[in-house]
């Protein structure tokens, strides 16, 4: 079974130090997910669970990306 990206950030969450935070990606199959969601957005429309999914998607990004910057600061300071 397919780990959702929920689960993903949940697992690094819960073992979080700032050298994973800095190396965290999602797996391949979720970021081909991601790719396809974004590029089938500019061809056509998107139903409205490929919306949700999509949002959620950039939601995730964008914590992770904040934790990141957070852990680069940890880690230089």
């Amino acid at each position: 079974m397919i780990q959702t990206v929920y689960d993903e950030v949940a697992e690094f969450m819960a073992s979080m130090n700032p050298e994973k935070v800095i190396a965290f990606k999602p797996s391949k199959a979720n970021q081909n997910r991601l790719d396809f969601l974004l590029d089938k957005q500019t061809e056509t429309r998107l139903s409205d669970k490929e919306k949700s999914e999509l949002e959620h998607y950039l939601i995730l990004n964008r914590i992770v990306g904040l934790a990141k910057a957070r852990a680069l600061n940890l880690v230089s300071a």
